[in-house]
């Protein structure tokens, strides 16, 4: 289950989603790039502004 404020990666292109609410799911799966998404621990960095 997903849950607010957990953030899953995409192992292959690095794409980083956050969760803004709970999943009322069973199973939740979050697919990118036909595979599933990994959950991080470490926030994301966010990009330097120029």
């Amino acid at each position: 289950m997903a849950k607010k404020g957990e953030r899953y990666q995409c192992e292959k292109c690095g794409v980083v989603v956050a969760v803004e609410e709970d999943c009322g799911c069973a199973v939740c799966d979050l697919i990118c790039c036909d595979v599933p998404m990994k959950k991080v621990t470490a926030p994301a960095k966010k990009a330097k502004k120029k």
